[in-house]
């Protein structure tokens, strides 16, 4: 890790807060109409200097059981603190429209048709998807999203 936990969250601090994040623990919020915005900072459970950086999304409107995992996230590595709110911000960018969701998700799906599991786990799949963070949506959520 280039910088610690302590450095990221002292810089992360004003610049979500100046976007609206509110801040609870090492998690950041925001919630607009559609979204819910996170940017979480997770100590590593084999080094207390590692951590991880996961900005990630939950979709408002989805009523899923609570088995179903229906959100979307990334890892972003740990270089330097203004590279990692950089990336983290520039994914939630990408994510501020249903519509754009239900592009994706469509887009997604079309892809998984084309490429199954099988071979997906023997790597012989075409171009990796646009989107892989959409790998993490479970089937229920998917067909959640197409509905809203």
């Amino acid at each position: 890790m280039n910088i610690s936990e302590e450095e990221l969250i002292e810089y992360a601090k004003p610049i979500l807060k100046e976007r609206g994040f509110i801040k609870k623990a090492k998690r950041w919020t925001k919630v607009t109409k559609h979204f819910t915005y996170c940017f979480f900072i997770q100590g590593s459970s084999f080094s207390k200097e590692d951590y991880y950086v996961r900005p990630g999304i939950i979709i408002n409107e989805l009523e899923l059981p609570a088995s179903t995992y229906g959100h979307i996230s990334i890892d972003v590595p740990v270089t330097t603190k203004e590279e990692v709110l950089r990336l983290s911000l520039d994914f939630f960018s990408q994510w501020d429209s249903i519509d754009i969701l239900k592009e994706r998700v469509i887009d997604f799906v079309e892809w998984e048709k084309r490429n199954p599991i099988e071979m997906r786990r023997s790597g012989n799949v075409e171009s990796n998807p646009a989107y892989p963070c959409l790998l993490t949506l479970s089937d229920k959520a998917k067909a959640a999203i197409l509905n809203l």
